[in-house]
Order: structure tokens, then sequence, then C-alpha cells
């Protein structure tokens, strides 16, 4: 049985994910702006939702732990296939999403929850049109994380650290390739900036339409 479902319509559904610190937020910030400049309508979203549901799970990973915290997150993205994403993709929409399926393969993982439980209960989900991975140095990683505010909310930003998360995508990202046949780009934000490479994946993205 396949993880993913049908992605509808016209519509091209980009995922970034990556450890901690990697700069997806960055980069989809960037990409979004590029693909915007080139006459693209674009809608940027991120997982957990930004969504009254998104907000109670990031306040509830302090105290939510294991399959339970899986569930919720994974009823989240369900939720925002329905209500957000898939609609915009069947309007011809380039949905541009921070975080989806890897790192629930990541972050539930390091929450103690077996992969194939994760990808149970994730089944269903959108394809993407393109899945990006960004990777940086451990030490990079680190040190970005490290001057960051302690969250208590973002208990599993820090559970791993840099090197096991690169560890745990990279698996991810070898089982999404050989049971969905859904190859990665795989982007190194160690020394490029976000805009520089915003611009060289919108080039990606344009040349294939």
């Amino acid at each position: 049985m396949s993880l993913f479902g049908e992605t509808p319509g016209a519509g091209q559904l980009i995922t970034i994910d990556g450890p901690n610190g990697s700069g997806k937020t960055s980069l989809a910030a960037a990409l979004a702006s590029h693909l915007r400049a080139a006459g693209r309508a674009v809608h940027s979203t991120r997982q957990p939702s930004p969504s009254l549901l998104g907000a109670e799970i990031r306040a509830a990973e302090a105290t939510v732990r294991g399959r339970a915290l899986a569930c919720l997150v994974a009823g989240d993205r369900h939720h925002q296939a329905v209500n957000e994403i898939r609609p915009r993709l069947t309007d011809g929409i380039t949905v541009i999403c921070d975080r989806y399926i890897e790192s629930s393969l990541v972050l539930q993982r390091l929450d103690d929850v077996a992969v194939e439980y994760i990808l149970a209960i994730n089944a269903g989900i959108p394809r993407p049109s393109m899945r990006v991975r960004l990777l940086a140095e451990p030490e990079l990683l680190a040190a970005r994380l490290a001057a960051r505010p302690l969250d208590p909310a973002r208990r599993l930003e820090r559970s791993g650290g840099p090197k096991r998360e690169l560890e745990l995508y990279a698996e991810a990202d070898r089982l999404l390739n050989e049971r969905e046949e859904l190859p990665a780009k795989v982007i190194d934000t160690s020394a490029t900036e976000a805009e520089e490479l915003g611009a060289r994946l919108a080039g990606m993205i344009l040349s294939t339409r």
C-alpha cells in the first residue's frame, strides 16, 4: 500500500524538510518570493499547520509524547490536506510546505514511535511534486540551535542532536525513494544563503512546467 494519495489538479506540492537549524523556513520564504516574481500563484504553509489545531499540537509537544503526539500530528496533516492543501492544488496553485512526512519519520522516531506505525497513520496524504531535503554540517546546526532561546514547547528540537537527525533524515529519504519512488532534491545549506538557494530551486521548479 502506498503512503501517498493522489495530488489533485494542476498545482504542485513542494515540501521542504531537514534537521532543526538547517534553514527550512528561510528557504521556503525565499523560494516563494522567487516563484511569485516569476508569475506563479504560491501558497506557503507549514506543519504542524497554521491552524488552531496546529497551534495546540505545538504547545502539546512539551508534555504529550510517543504515539499520542504522532497521532495528533498525523491528524493535523490529514485535516490540513483536506482543508488547505488539496483545494489549492486543484486551483493550480503551487503549495510550499515547511516540514512534511519526513519530519514525522524523524521526530516521531526520536520519540520512540516505529516507522510502520508512522506510515500507517499518515497513509493517504497528498504526494509531493518535489521533495527537498536540507542538510548542513553538524557543528553548524548545533551552533544555530545554541543561538535560539530554549523553548520547552519544542522538546524534540534538541532531543536527538544534529548528527542523529541527519542520520534519520537520510534513512527517511531512502525509505521514500525505495517505497514510493520519490527521490529528494538534496541541498546543503552550510555555505550558501537562503536567497541564492531559493533562486536555484525556483529555477528547477519552473523548468518542470
